[in-house]
């Protein structure tokens, strides 16, 4: 134990000394420790006032230990004050971004940006310390001013909320939240939100329930919110605290008056006018309650009284209660009161007109009239006969409307007897005699005003319209013309005659009088020539005569005039489709339907045209442009099976299998059983060389129309396709004019087909007179790619009856519109010779019937030898099935029944002639018979016939 305190005490006693000595060699070196400048800094900064010395001790310090926060934290002080503000900002934030708690730097950054009023920055740092301390007071009360300074209500609101639940003991905060409340309240008043101002004057009220400003708030809240009644309360304690105030004496007389509680309003009222007399807002007031207490049932008639002792022998009172009685519905009231006043005012020129008018709302038109004539005998004049002569025409039209026309006449003929002459009583008597029938004496009466006044255009006009009425629209048209051409500034009379005569026109075209239309409405259009009824009448018109060119220029000549018009452009539209104008029909069709998506009519009309013009295009066969017709058409309807249909059938023609599959199930998801999408999908599965997926499809156009034998055919065609192996037997029978013995071939074969092509092993025995023997043979097709395939060939046998070596090698090459060329060399070893051929050939299909000519080219010992052969074959059901006929001169080295002395006969000349047939049954199984007869040169001049019998039956299997 004291060898260890010996140790400690060693160890202590050594860094003291090496901590002097590190004091010793600071001071030596000349520098000053950081606790020291900072201390220093203090010094300077908070005796001294020498903040740029104070500054210059932090930097230093800060260098030395740049991780010192009270340092730090005091040059951001020092900068802000000496009015450095962003650097002040920029120290304490480096503060934080080592230690994100410091309170003294959220502090001081608070304070910096809340003396810059810069609400958003100082709110900030106040939430980062509200973090630490949540419930901070002073934190929460400067938070809450920066809110109420920006205008933030929401967080002024929690703010508020928390300073209340925690602090509310506190005389400021209590104070605050007064005047926090008074302005929610003026503020809920100001922005319409009444329901929330109501709410805060009621906290106001809570604590003060006097206070005058919450009181008025609050009662004006109410009648705001409709409210009246509750703000009745509000107003009577006001009252109570300031009795003499006139203003809510008022305004409490007013909601009892508005509430029926009259007696309450009269008691208020009656105050109000005793105290000040002369205030016109006052006895109006008073005016109104008696008024209202006048309208009760049973009213005592001291209510009137006192209501004209307000205002005695004031011809305004009696108009006011008149006035109100009308307004209120009571015509009956305002009759009497009409009456009472006229007792007063005998004779009385406005009395008697207002009473005219309420005798007409009583529906008492007899009595009005009666007043009228009244009103018309004391005070003569142009006004008054017009009022009468009113009355009388409305009395008239009334009867007219209530199907009353012999009525409405009788008032009219007595109204004329009143006032002879009248224009607009004859007007009227002239249409109440139309309305009953009598045309000639409704024409007279009008015909009587005219002879007074021929020139008078409005009675023309009249008699215009009245002819118009009774259908005489020509005859109307030529009145109106008339005016039109006397006064062609008047836009009226050149309105009346386009309408009449486009009437006539209407009249003449429902006749099918074409002749006489078309000549109307073509002078309807000099006149308007943007007349677009006009013009539509005369293209539609045109149209039904089929005469489409008339009915097209018509079309374009009220476009120059309607440009852009939408009906006409469709009109045009349509007519071009009709002529098979399809490429112009559509871009019309296209614009309209880009300016009016909406409208379904256009835009099937734009997708029918494009279908039509794609079929024409088909036909001509310019499939690329057929394909992007249909392809903006798919775009409008992309669930058409048509054009899907089409789709599908112009990718066929372009050879894109692809896109014939994809359109085909688009158009199947829709509908599964279309046969002509069906059929499409099942021949582009099969360019695709999908044989089994197309025969699967196939199989469902047989299920979908079982009385269709060719989808069964085709069927088995695809079927054929998924057989990858064949066996055969082939048999060759030859017989001859001489004294030869028959001669035959018979082979068996084994054939395999694979991606590019075939190959097939064939073992042949043959018998002749020379004996028998068997010969091995192996072939193959192979296709390098849709323009080129090839052909090779290899026999071998060890017998007389066959060549020793068969060998050949076609290259063929496929061309445009079913050409087929072939370059080729074939080589045949018999006995001892050897034989070279080149082989070239040209092929072509025409339709179902396909012929080929094929050249051989010999050398034998330095000679040539030439062999044609020309193949026709005539085919049947869709190629499966063939006749065939050929000719053949000289000897060909692909020749079976002769190539075992192909070096013998090669020189000679034979000619020979085939015909057959070959038969694919249901894809499976193949069979063909042909006959060959040859005659062929031997030597001594002498000729050779050969008749062969070729027989063949394939199998195929998987």
């Amino acid at each position: 134990m004291l060898q260890r305190s010996v140790e400690k005490s060693c160890i202590a006693f050594f860094f003291s000394l090496l901590f002097i000595y590190s004091g010793l060699s600071a001071q030596h070196s000349g520098l000053v420790s950081s606790d020291v400048l900072y201390k220093m800094a203090l010094k300077a900064r908070n005796e001294e006032k020498d903040y740029p010395k104070a500054i210059k001790f932090c930097k230093k310090a800060l260098s030395q230990s740049p991780d010192y926060t009270d340092i730090r934290i005091l040059l951001g002080k020092l900068y802000q004050e000496t009015g450095q503000p962003v650097a002040a900002a920029f120290e304490w934030n480096v503060v934080l971004r080592k230690d994100p708690g410091n309170s003294d730097a959220l502090h001081s950054l608070v304070n910096l940006y809340y003396s810059q009023h810069n609400a958003p920055e100082a709110i900030c740092y106040i939430d980062m310390l509200l973090e630490k301390t949540p419930l901070d007071k002073d934190l929460l009360l400067k938070k809450y001013g920066l809110s109420e300074e920006s205008g933030d209500v929401v967080t002024q609101a929690k703010i508020m909320g928390l300073l209340r639940t925690h602090y509310i003991s506190d005389p400021k905060v209590a104070a605050l939240l007064e005047d926090y409340q008074m302005q929610a309240a003026r503020r809920g008043r100001k922005t319409g939100d009444l329901n929330g101002s109501e709410k805060m004057y009621e906290q106001v009220l809570l604590k003060d329930k006097n206070n005058v400003e919450a009181l008025q708030g609050l009662a004006a809240s109410l009648e705001g919110q409709g409210r009246s009644r509750e703000a009745l309360s509000y107003y009577n304690q006001l009252l109570s605290l300031h009795p003499d105030s006139a203003s809510w004496r008022l305004k409490r007389s007013s909601i009892q008056l508005a509430n029926g509680n009259y007696a309450a309003a009269l008691e208020d009222a009656k105050w109000l006018y005793k105290k000040h007399p002369g205030q016109s807002l006052y006895k109006q007031h008073l005016t109104d309650v008696y008024t209202a207490l006048y309208r009760q049932p049973n009213a005592p008639a001291e209510y009137a009284e006192q209501l004209l002792a307000l205002q005695p022998g004031n011809k305004a009172v009696y108009t006011q209660l008149i006035n109100q009685a009308y307004q209120r519905g009571d015509y009956t009231a305002a009759n009497e009161w009409c009456n009472k006043a006229l007792q007063v005012f005998a004779g009385d020129v406005d009395i008697l007109r207002k009473q005219i008018g309420i005798q007409e709302k009583m529906q008492d038109y007899s009595t009005a009239a009666t007043t009228a004539g009244k009103l018309l005998q004391l005070h003569p004049g142009a006004t008054h006969e017009q009022i009468y002569t009113d009355l009388q025409l409305s009395r008239a039209s009334r009867l007219v409307q209530m199907q009353k026309p012999g009525e409405a006449a009788t008032v009219l003929q007595s109204a004329l007897k009143q006032v002879p002459g009248h224009k607009d009583l004859l007007l009227l008597l002239s249409n109440v005699q139309t309305a009953l029938g009598k045309p000639q004496e409704a024409l007279s009466l009008l015909d009587q005003v005219l002879a007074k006044q021929p020139a008078d255009t409005a009675l023309l006009f009249k008699k215009s319209g009245l002819l118009e009425a009774t259908q005489h629209y020509g005859e109307a048209a030529a009145i109106s013309e008339g005016l039109m051409t006397r006064y062609p500034a008047e836009s009226r009379y050149r309105q009346a005659y386009i309408d009449q005569a486009m009437q006539a026109a209407r009249n003449h075209i429902a006749q099918k009088q074409y002749a006489a239309a078309e000549p109307a409405l073509l002078k309807v259009l000099q006149y308007a020539p943007a007349n677009k009824d006009a013009w539509m009448y005369l293209i539609n018109m045109k149209n039904e005569q089929q005469q489409t060119a008339q009915a097209l220029d018509y079309t374009t000549r009220a476009l120059h005039q309607l440009n852009n018009d939408s009906l006409l452009l469709q009109k045009k539209s349509a007519l071009l489709q009709q002529t098979g104008q399809y490429s112009a029909a559509s871009t019309i069709a296209a614009d309209l339907h880009r300016r009016y998506p909406a409208d379904t009519a256009l835009r099937q009309m734009y997708f029918d045209q494009l279908l039509a013009h794609g079929k024409q295009l088909r036909e001509k066969q310019q499939w690329d442009s057929a394909w992007a017709l249909y392809q903006t058409a798919y775009s409008l309807s992309p669930a058409d099976t048509a054009v899907l249909y089409n789709l599908t059938a112009t990718a066929t023609a372009r050879k894109q299998y692809d896109s014939v599959l994809v359109y085909a199930d688009k158009g199947l998801a829709v509908n599964a059983n279309q046969p002509a999408l069906l059929s499409q999908k099942a021949n582009a599965l099969e360019q695709l060389h999908r044989y089994a997926d197309a025969a699967l499809v196939a199989g469902q156009l047989r299920k979908l129309q079982p009385g269709e034998k060719k989808w069964q055919q085709y069927a088995d065609h695809l079927n054929g396709y998924t057989y990858r192996n064949q066996v055969g037997v082939i048999h060759l029978q030859s017989v001859y004019s001489r004294d030869l013995a028959p001669a035959s071939i018979t082979s068996l074969q084994y054939l395999h087909r694979f991606q590019r092509g075939t190959v097939t092993g064939r073992l042949n025995y043959g018998t002749r007179e020379a004996g028998n023997g068997i010969q091995l043979e192996a072939e193959t097709y192979y296709t390098h790619n849709p323009r080129y395939y090839s052909y090779g060939l290899f026999g071998w046998s060890n017998s007389d009856v066959f060549p020793t070596i068969r060998a050949g090698y076609s290259l063929f090459r496929n061309f445009n519109k079913g050409w087929e060329g072939e370059l080729g060399a074939r080589y045949v070893k018999s006995d001892t010779i050897n034989t070279y051929s080149a082989v070239a050939s040209v092929g072509k299909y025409f339709g179902n019937y396909w012929v080929n000519l094929r050249g051989f080219f010999t050398s034998d010992e330095h000679q040539w030898y030439q062999a044609y052969t020309l193949t026709n074959r005539f085919y049947l059901n869709d190629q499966k099935d063939f006749i065939a006929l050929i000719g053949n001169i000289g000897a060909s080295p692909d020749d079976r029944s002769r190539n075992f002395q192909f070096g013998k006969v090669a020189g000679f000349t034979s000619t020979s002639l085939t015909a057959g047939f070959q038969k694919n049954i249901r894809g499976r199984a193949t069979i063909g018979a042909y006959s060959t007869w040859t005659r062929q040169q031997i030597p001594q001049q002498s000729y050779l016939h050969q008749f062969d019998t070729y027989l063949l039956f394939l199998w195929n299997f998987r």
